[in-house]
């Protein structure tokens, strides 16, 4: 459900993509965070909502065997011990149950983050598995996660998607070809990993 900007397949007969990374995921998984201890199975097609970041989905997952929970491919992957910051921060991060603080993508209070060892560096679980990249309407480019303003005018620092104002200091995402700027939430929605059309039931 992200956009493909690196390898990937294609599917002539039903036009279907998949990144390179996708299309080779091991069919099972043993992952270390699950109580369960059971493997993990990869699915598609089945809408769901991720037992580790509660976002709505229908994109690929793991589930497990045992107790059904259904875990997206994002938050596998940010799980994974010494994983990377979707913005390339220089050191690993490490996720730590206890921890309270704040993030420093969205300034939030959070009790539980990906915490970096080597310096004050601290991303919840959201903020973590971020898009790099996103599509919106408000921009015929791809708009590119970014960690900080270099514009110091006051008056710049707003959405172009809401037009209310916006802080500097939080990620957005940004078009440096057309100077647009938005706030994290206007790019991506409500259900920035669900096909259009799907119908999911709580």
């Amino acid at each position: 459900m992200l956009p493909i900007s690196e390898p990937f397949y294609y599917c002539l007969e039903c036009v279907f993509f998949l990144h390179k990374v996708c299309a080779e995921l091991p069919k099972v998984k043993h992952v270390w965070h699950h109580p369960c201890q059971q493997p993990l199975s990869l699915i598609s097609n089945k809408a769901f909502c991720c037992g580790m970041c509660w976002h709505v989905s229908n994109a690929f997952a793991y589930e497990c065997c045992k107790c059904e929970t259904k875990i997206c491919l994002r938050c596998m992957t940010a799980f994974t011990p010494g994983a990377r910051t979707c913005l390339k921060h220089e050191h690993p991060l490490f996720f730590y149950r206890d921890y309270k603080g704040r993030c420093n993508a969205c300034s939030l209070p959070t009790w539980a983050a990906f915490c970096c060892k080597d310096c004050n560096f601290v991303l919840h679980r959201g903020c973590f598995s971020l898009p790099i990249t996103a599509h919106h309407k408000c921009d015929v480019h791809l708009l590119s996660l970014t960690d900080h303003d270099d514009n110091s005018y006051s008056e710049s620092h707003y959405c172009d998607i809401c037009e209310e104002s916006r802080d500097p200091n939080c990620w957005f995402y940004h078009c440096a070809a057309c100077d647009t700027s938005a706030h994290v939430g206007c790019v991506l929605g409500q259900y920035p990993f669900f096909k259009l059309g799907s119908i999911y039931e709580d």
